[in-house]
């Protein structure tokens, strides 16, 4: 299951990072690298603790009123998939 959860992990690092775009102000994409980085790519810290951290920070991100709102929605659409690795992670 983790092999699983990792493989999407990596499938949604990777959606994470068309956030790296000219039309997203520049706090928010290092926002968004930091966070793919420092917290949900990091095998040294806990699955759930990586998804939690990771969807906390996107949701800092989301609330920051200059994101174009197509990547407002992208989020939103992360996190919910981040949310439903959480639940498998923790049922």
């Amino acid at each position: 299951m983790t092999a699983e959860i990792e493989a999407r992990i990596e499938q949604i690092a990777s959606v994470i990072e068309q956030l790296d775009d000219p039309k997203v102000p520049r706090n928010i994409r290092k926002g968004a690298k930091d966070t793919v980085e420092n917290w949900l790519k990091n095998k040294n810290k806990q699955l759930d603790v990586r998804i939690s951290i990771t969807q906390a920070n996107l949701e800092e991100l989301y609330e920051d009123p200059n994101i174009p709102m197509e990547f407002g929605t992208l989020i939103l659409q992360i996190n919910t998939a981040l949310e439903q690795m959480l639940t498998e992670l923790l049922s």
